[in-house]
């Protein structure tokens, strides 16, 4: 008979069941210690794809985090300025009344050095920058993108500053002979009033009526140079009251009206020409109350349109060049021409865009990008630079004759021009402020957003990545209890022979 042998039993099977186990206790004992359900991808199995694809969403969470700390302050930082510049605009807005002197015409004198005081702090607000990063050059973030006040207004080595091209524009507009490049002439019982050449200084004809049915007009044809003229015939001639009206067009593209009244007596105003004994006699008082009118108004409204027109030409807004009148002799100019950078201050130095908030852009989601350039030269920002530098530039000397007028003047074009009508136009301070506004909630939803999706992929990832302490816990005793009933049964296999199985 055969003894009986050990290979009837899988002892060796057995062995590796034990190990197979102690294995798995193993796993166990550092799954409990570490929390993680595997040490490794390879021991993730399947989940190991949904493992990665979330670590990734969540790496590129983190790092649109990070962008938009950064973006945030930037964003505060140009809201803050923003508000600041509104701020400005409203009290510019509302610190020059016309008519309002001051005592002893203190205002004269005080208005100018507040307009400059505010632009420096303007232009000093649109230098803002971040760690280096300027704000208001679009794109171009490396370099300031405004000069300085005293540099805008006074010039800088060699090169013309708005001071200087405004009174160069001014000799352009007001001409040699004061009465704003039109002249006045008289033959007999007419009189004609012409612009000296086809150029942009200068009053333009727009209109011209009368009340009376005595008086024969020739309009303007609006073809350049233009002319008007006013016939008073002998024996019907004007009565007492009658009016005759032209409205002349200033260089900011403003309206002003000459308003000359009849009077059979002998005038009392330069509004006002005496009824003559004859067409030729009236004529000629006509001629006198025109050119007395014109050479007022010349020295006060047109000097103070002449002075926003520089600033508009000096000043440019976005697409526009810098321009400059062509001279000398300036006051017999006729065109304007490009500044060059040689000879004039060129004010903004930044990027030049159409979509200036489209210059700067971040990508703070998969699909979400906000754009935040700004610009200094964006028209809202242009026309606050461009009113603040008028209101500097001008002098009121004690005993000039047209300094209220001018103030006045100058008064209602800035009143007019900081209005707040002009708030929800495209590119004003208003709408820049809630365009930036609008970025920095879209960017806060993300955030919102992405902190929700992330509280979601951690949940997602702790059921793949780790495991409860008291599930482990459990598997342990119920392995133990497993391993010790195979160490034993293992152990009395092992010991098994013909000797002790014949016992």
């Amino acid at each position: 008979m055969d003894p009986i042998s050990k290979a009837m039993y899988p002892v060796r099977s057995s062995y590796n069941y034990i190990s197979s186990m102690k294995t798995t206790f193993d796993r166990l004992q550092r799954q409990l210690a570490t929390g993680e359900r595997a040490a490794n991808l390879a021991e993730m199995g399947s989940s190991r794809f949904f493992d990665l694809t979330m670590r990734a969403r969540m790496s590129r969470i983190d790092a649109y985090q990070e962008s938009m700390k950064t973006i945030g302050l930037r964003l505060e930082v140009l809201d803050v300025t923003m508000s600041r510049l509104g701020s400005l605009q409203s009290t510019q807005r509302t610190s020059v009344v016309p008519g309002s002197y001051g005592d002893g015409n203190s205002n004269l004198t005080s208005t100018p050095l507040l307009a400059y005081s505010r632009l420096d702090e303007v232009l000093t607000l649109l230098n803002a920058d971040i760690s280096g990063r300027y704000l208001f050059g679009g794109g171009k973030t490396d370099t300031k993108p405004v000069v300085t006040a005293a540099v805008a207004m006074d010039g800088e080595a060699g090169r013309d500053g708005f001071r200087t091209i405004a009174g160069e524009r001014r000799q352009a507009d007001i001409g040699a002979s004061g009465l704003g490049r039109v002249g006045v002439t008289t033959v007999t019982d007419t009189v004609t009033l012409a612009e000296d050449g086809n150029h942009p200084f200068g009053f333009k004809l727009s209109t011209l009526s009368t009340s009376s049915a005595n008086i024969t007009l020739t309009s303007p044809s609006g073809t350049p140079p233009d002319s008007l003229s006013v016939q008073f015939t002998t024996g019907s001639l004007p009565v007492d009251g009658e009016t005759v009206t032209i409205a002349l067009t200033l260089p900011d593209g403003s309206q002003e009206a000459i308003t000359l009244t009849a009077r059979t007596g002998t005038p009392e105003a330069e509004g006002e020409f005496q009824i003559g004994a004859d067409g030729d006699a009236t004529a000629a008082s006509f001629e006198n109350a025109l050119t007395g009118a014109l050479t007022k108004i010349a020295g006060t409204k047109l000097a103070a349109a002449s002075t926003y027109a520089a600033a508009a030409n000096f000043f440019n807004g976005q697409g526009q060049p810098v321009m400059r009148v062509d001279g000398p002799p300036f006051d017999t100019a006729t065109s304007l021409v490009a500044a060059s950078a040689a000879d004039t201050v060129f004010w903004y130095k930044g990027e030049d865009s159409a979509a200036a908030r489209k210059t700067v852009d971040a990508k703070v989601d998969d699909g979400t990008t906000i754009n935040y350039g700004a610009q200094a030269n964006e028209v809202g920002l242009v026309r606050l630079v461009q009113t603040l530098a008028a209101m500097a530039e001008q002098t009121y000397p004690t005993g000039d004759a047209t300094a209220t007028g001018r103030f006045d003047a100058m008064a209602s074009r800035q009143i007019s021009r900081l209005s707040d009508a002009n708030s929800n136009s495209a590119g004003s301070i208003g709408v820049m402020t809630v365009e930036f506004a609008l970025a920095k909630t879209t960017m806060e939803y993300t955030k919102e957003r992405q902190t929700s999706h992330m509280a979601t992929l951690d949940g997602m990832l702790a059921d793949i990545e780790t495991i409860p302490a008291e599930e482990v816990s459990v598997q342990i005793l119920a392995l133990k209890t497993r391993l010790e009933a195979s160490y034993e049964t293992t152990s009395l296999i092992a010991q098994l022979s013909l000797v002790n199985y014949l016992r």
